[in-house]
């Protein structure tokens, strides 16, 4: 462990500090962050409908723009969803938990706006009451973590009262401080459970490999 650890060291994110990273990187091969990484395998092997989907690796803005090219206009939500939790070449979700969370997600856009008015690429709060709300930060369907971020920020903003609501009818004060401090929570948790994923997979991935160093630039003479 403490090999792969030296390892994952040499490629920290190019925007961070090295020591910071080290210490990162120290941190994350003590025993409770290990316990972390554990339990989070043993969820994702009990759960795996939670992680199906026909993406692959690949970013949410190319599947953005590899549907724009197919539709020939801007794709919805809905319709990017569709494209990376359908099997290729049928209609068939990858799982039923994707296909219940589209046709919700569906009947609540219907409802929401009149047929013939525009719908916004993504409703937050339709999304992720569909979806069940975020767990541990992260909401079906969202994979980008900087997406999960923006996300949850709207549905917390949604969920707000307006102004010119009439208190007997406003959601408590308190309840909606409770909602937003339990999203600030779950994105404390996220971006802690981002980073130990990081970590982890560029211990896998760099399990034998070292990085080449780079030539050293000579002085040039005066």
């Amino acid at each position: 462990m403490w090999e792969a650890r030296d390892k994952a060291m040499d490629y920290g994110p190019v925007w961070m500090r090295r020591d910071y990273w080290e210490s990162l990187c120290k941190r994350w091969a003590t025993g409770p962050w290990q316990e972390r990484s554990q339990a989070a395998k043993r969820n994702r092997s009990t759960h795996p409908e939670k992680n199906v989907h026909t993406s692959a690796s690949v970013y949410y803005v190319t599947h953005i723009k590899k549907l724009h090219h197919e539709l020939e206009r801007d794709p919805t939500f809905s319709k990017l969803f569709d494209w990376t939790h359908k099997r290729k070449g049928t209609d068939d979700y990858v799982s039923e938990t994707a296909h219940t969370i589209a046709e919700t997600y569906d009947r609540t856009m219907a409802d929401r706006y009149a047929e013939g008015t525009p719908q916004p690429h993504l409703d937050p709060e339709a999304w992720v009451d569909a979806a069940g709300g975020p767990r541990k930060g992260q909401v079906y369907g969202i994979w980008d973590s900087l997406d999960n971020t923006l996300v949850l920020f709207s549905y917390a903003s949604s969920i707000a009262p307006p102004a010119h609501v009439s208190s007997s009818a406003a959601l408590p004060v308190s309840g909606v401080e409770e909602i937003r401090t339990l999203i600030r929570e779950e994105l404390r948790e996220e971006l802690r459970t981002h980073f130990g994923v990081m970590v982890e997979q560029l211990i896998s991935a760099m399990q034998g490999v070292r990085p080449s160093k780079p030539t050293p630039q000579k002085c040039k003479e005066r």
